[in-house]
């Protein structure tokens, strides 16, 4: 069986190839606040609660009271898909910590000073990918599985000035630190009984640490009137932090190509993975933001808002020692992009119920081929063609409770096709948000 083993190996190393790691640094936007994202995430031109601290620090002028802020995560992730005429599918579930703040109003003697600080969680790497099928030239039922699961999240402390009567200025200095944790796993079953063997199995895993970044916003906001505006116009940078990524792979062992097969006779064969660690540094680009919101009668609030990064302008600070990362080239194989946001907030007279919508576009910014050393080939290293960009609609509520305690829910529902060679995904995220504050 030496000879289907080495067949093996080299079907886990194709396969494993076609796979080839992202920089999950970049993109993967995951919306923050419950109230931010129940509107479409359309807030650089509101910004008047904790969220302020990411969408635009300068907002919190409009913050007269001392307020605690906290928040969770429900999360879901469905793929269904093609593998050349070979269904595939795969769910991912998970329930997380989203934020959780301050905001402190320091009395002044003529215009607005806040300060707040808080943990965010700001992108959010949850992938599946679920393969099945028949391999005819190794006679073998094939089963492949793809999976990421982690986050971003930042810490931020931030504070705002009123500059003016109706203009105000906002900075946030932010702490940025996370994990990935990526399986490819490749699965072969001799479902017609064949061989001796009954069940190879194939895995590698990469552990990434994202340890602390430093980046800053800057925020500016104008306000017409100040005090209760019916127009609000918002404008902010943020500085691209620099990641140093310390990674843990472990492989398949590359003398055998095989963690583990189990013969029919009950015998079990494993091999322990080999295990490498390393590391690299990954310096990502401005992003610039802008925003309005506006009040057309009283209770109906509309706002837009647009970000854009130039993903493409990303550059590796550091090599990495082993070469299994750090080899993205990103001016072809990451596109610019900027998201758009729009969302409306009702206030149910008589009753303190807030009403919410919006929608909000997320363009797949990765382009591929995945192996930017080798020229570009329709099955073995294709491009990624995206058939529909992710877009997300969102819907939400707000219920005030003796003026003091607030209760907010949201839900965002986001889709995306595209196409990576035979490879044909159909994918899309749910996730649901609950969120308290409190305001004294």
């Amino acid at each position: 069986m030496r000879v289907l083993w080495i067949g093996i190996a080299a079907l886990a190393l194709a396969a494993a190839g076609a796979r080839a790691q992202e920089e999950r640094a970049i993109d993967h936007f995951a919306g923050v606040g419950v109230r931010a994202m129940g509107m479409g995430g359309a807030f650089v031109g509101v910004a008047d609660d904790f969220s302020a601290v990411y969408w635009n620090p300068a907002g919190l002028v409009q913050m007269e009271q001392f307020e605690v802020y906290m928040s969770f995560l429900r999360n879901r992730f469905a793929n269904e898909a093609d593998q050349a005429g070979a269904p595939a599918s795969a769910d991912l579930e998970n329930t997380r910590f989203g934020s959780l703040g301050i905001v402190l109003p320091y009395p002044v003697y003529r215009g607005s000073l806040v300060f707040a600080a808080g943990f965010n969680r700001i992108k959010d790497f949850d992938y599946a990918l679920r393969i099945e099928g028949f391999d005819r030239a190794a006679s073998l039922q094939v089963k492949d599985l793809f999976t990421h699961e982690g986050e971003i999240a930042l810490t931020s402390l931030a504070g705002a000035v009123d500059v003016a009567p109706s203009v105000s200025l906002g900075a946030a200095l932010n702490f940025l630190t996370g994990e990935d944790q990526a399986v490819n796993q490749f699965e072969w079953l001799d479902s017609e009984d064949r061989f001796e063997e009954k069940r190879f199995l194939a895995r590698d895993t990469f552990e990434d640490d994202y340890q602390t970044a430093l980046s800053a916003t800057l925020g500016a906001m104008v306000r017409a009137p100040r005090d209760k505006p019916k127009a609000r116009l918002g404008a902010t940078l943020t500085s691209g932090a620099t990641h140093r990524v310390r990674y843990r792979f472990k492989g398949v062992p590359s003398e055998t190509g095989y963690n583990l097969v189990e013969f029919d006779d009950g015998r079990v064969q494993e091999n322990p993975p080999e295990e490498v660690r390393g590391g690299y540094k990954i310096a990502l680009p401005l992003e610039f933001g802008i925003g309005a919101s506006y009040l057309p009668i009283p209770g109906l609030l509309l706002g837009a808002s647009a970000h854009f990064a130039g993903w493409s302008q990303t550059e590796y600070r550091d090599e990495d020692e082993n070469e299994l990362r750090a080899n993205a080239a990103f001016e072809t194989q990451y596109k610019d992009a900027t998201r758009y946001h729009l969302g409306v907030e009702w206030q149910v007279p008589v009753v303190a119920l807030d009403l919410r919508a919006g929608f909000y576009t997320d363009p797949l910014v990765f382009a591929g081929p995945r192996d930017p050393s080798l020229s570009v080939d329709p099955i073995a290293n294709p491009l990624i063609i995206a058939r529909q960009d992710r877009r997300f609609f969102t819907a939400g509520a707000g219920l005030l409770f003796e003026e003091v305690v607030r209760a907010d829910l949201a839900w965002t529902h986001g889709s995306f096709e595209r196409v990576e060679g035979e490879l044909q995904e159909d994918a899309a995220t749910d996730r649901v948000m609950v969120g308290v504050s409190c305001r004294f």
